[in-house]
């Protein structure tokens, strides 16, 4: 995550590496439920814009014995 913008209209960029698994939509409402309006109000702003994106990690395929 990385706040970027101007000091008068911050933005936050956020970058989520998913697992295989996971489901991106409760990735992302937990984000914005969460980290960005914990930010958000630690810095005292009605509104904080952001940009997140979710990238799926490759994994090895599993073995079978």
């Amino acid at each position: 995550a990385a706040l970027t913008g101007r000091r008068t209209a911050p933005r936050a960029r956020v970058r989520l590496l998913m697992e295989p698994h996971a489901a991106p939509a409760r990735a992302l409402n937990a984000v914005a439920d969460g980290a960005l309006v914990h930010a958000r109000e630690s810095a005292g702003l009605e509104e904080l814009p952001a940009e997140v994106r979710l990238k799926a990690v490759k994994h090895r395929a599993e073995r079978v014995s």
